[in-house]
């Protein structure tokens, strides 16, 4: 009888096993959306506000779940008004592109697809102490590096839903002339000579041309 019984409890994981399909990407179109959280230098975390980070980018897998991709990316960030005794308003556009090299790895329905963004961004100040100063909103350039991880869930057999995680490195130091003004009250250089981190955590789609086949665990 106990037996019997081991052998009922048993059969269900047996048969879920059995059914269980090993997904394999090949080429495919994600976009994420996130929102980022301003870590480091003090200024750029306490008077910008992130709003949304999109990310649409097209992804390779090799065989051995190697990935590469590149992709295009926009940002912005709100001017934090109730930070600021000024009246200091508008925003920045973060306009960039990036290559990627990582992993993509499903196990069944769930896979992980984690790596390393390289790339490139043109940042656009757009206040309204920029336009009186320059008529114009000021511009720099620099590159990026943003380690990412996707926890991934297939929902049919070309398409995907993920959360996001990601830890983007700007090149650039976010000062008081890029937003036009002189200074930043009550912060003092060594709160702003850090350069620009933040934390994003969003949510994204995959559509898969394709896949490279399927085993079933036996």
């Amino acid at each position: 009888m106990k037996r019997f019984i081991l052998l009922l409890l048993l059969l269900p994981t047996y048969y879920l096993q059995a059914q269980t399909t090993e997904f394999t990407p090949n080429a495919s179109f994600n976009i994420e959306l996130g929102l980022p959280n301003n870590i480091t230098n003090r200024a750029f975390r306490e008077l910008m506000q992130g709003l949304a980070i999109v990310t649409p980018n097209f992804q390779y897998t090799l065989d051995n779940s190697f990935s590469i991709g590149a992709g295009l990316r926009y940002g912005y960030f709100n001017v934090n008004q109730f930070k600021n005794n000024i009246g200091l308003s508008g925003g920045l556009h973060v306009l960039g592109a990036f290559v990627k090299i990582g992993q993509e790895k499903y196990f069944g329905r769930f896979g992980i697809d984690y790596g390393v963004r390289v790339g490139y961004s043109v940042n656009i100040f757009n206040t309204n102490k920029n336009k009186l100063l320059l008529g114009k909103a000021y511009m720099n350039d620099g590159g990026f590096v943003e380690p990412v991880l996707g926890l991934c869930l297939t929902s049919t057999e070309n398409s995907s839903f993920r959360l996001t995680l990601g830890y983007t490195f700007h090149g650039f130091k976010f000062q008081p002339h890029q937003t036009g003004i002189d200074q930043f009250s009550g912060f003092n250089d060594a709160k702003i000579n850090e350069i620009t981190t933040y934390f994003i955590v969003g949510f994204g789609y995959s559509y898969f041309f394709g896949k490279k086949g399927s085993t079933n665990s036996q």
